[in-house]
This record gives C-alpha cells, structure tokens and sequence, in this order.
C-alpha cells in the first residue's frame, strides 16, 4: 500500500483571506482567525493520516521481514523431512542432500518473497471485489 504525497506549491493561498467590503475590522479579524484555525487543522489531519499510513507501511515491512526470517530455516528443515520421509538420507551421500536442500532454501526463498509481495495486493483486491458485489446486492435492493 504505497501512497503518493501530495505535490507542495506553496503554503501562500493558505494564508490568503480577502477582506469583504462590508464587514469592519474586528469582523474580518475574527473570521480570518477562523479561517486559519480551520486550515491549521486541516494541514495536522493531512500530516496526521500520512503519519498513519506510513505506520502502517512500517509495521507491513517488518511483518514481512519477519517472515522471511522465519521461512529459511523452516524450508530447510522441510527439505530434511521430506528427503527423511522418502528414504533417501540413508543411502544418498551427504553432498546431494545438502544440494537438495539447498535448492529447496533458494526456491523457496523465492516463493516466500512472491506470497510476501503479492499477498498484501491479492488481500487488496478480495476486500475491493466483496465491496463490489455488496454495493451491486445494495443497488438492485432499490
């Protein structure tokens, strides 16, 4: 979930409030200290939802960190059982099931940064295809 930043021209229009003809100066002093206290909100909600989404960022890197941590020895260790499980550790020689084993770390090294990538945007795309068949159930209803 990658978010592109808001291009910055300048903070100049943020401070602009032209005065109206007929309002006094205490009017367009308290309406322009309105104004701006809005606007000041608005830009700390802004650096507020990008600070939650770069959380979130964060917190989905070391998860997938974390698994990919996890994975190594476990592929390994797969491959042991299931080069045990057929037989073949009592008679092979120690070099080819070091090199099945092997093999099975790079392959599934690969498979476990594929699900890492691709897990998150298939997640993605379920919740959006459900959301599209609930507002199509919503919109016959009417």
């Amino acid at each position: 979930m990658t978010y592109k930043p808001a291009p910055f021209y300048g903070a100049e229009h943020l401070l602009e409030i032209p005065r109206r003809p007929e309002e006094t100066l205490h009017e367009y002093l308290v309406r322009s200290q309105r104004v701006l206290a809005d606007r000041v909100r608005m830009v700390a909600r802004g650096r507020d939802a990008a600070e939650y989404f770069l959380e979130l960022e964060r917190a989905r890197l070391r998860q997938d960190r974390i698994i990919l941590i996890l994975a190594g020895p476990f592929i390994a260790a797969a491959a042991y059982v299931g080069l045990a499980r057929a037989g073949i550790t009592e008679f092979a020689r120690f070099e080819f099931i070091a090199g099945v084993i092997a093999m099975a770390g790079v392959t599934g090294g690969a498979f476990v940064l594929a699900c890492a990538t691709f897990g998150p945007k298939f997640a993605d795309w379920l919740l959006s295809l459900r959301w599209h068949r609930a507002m199509r159930f919503i919109r016959r209803r009417r």
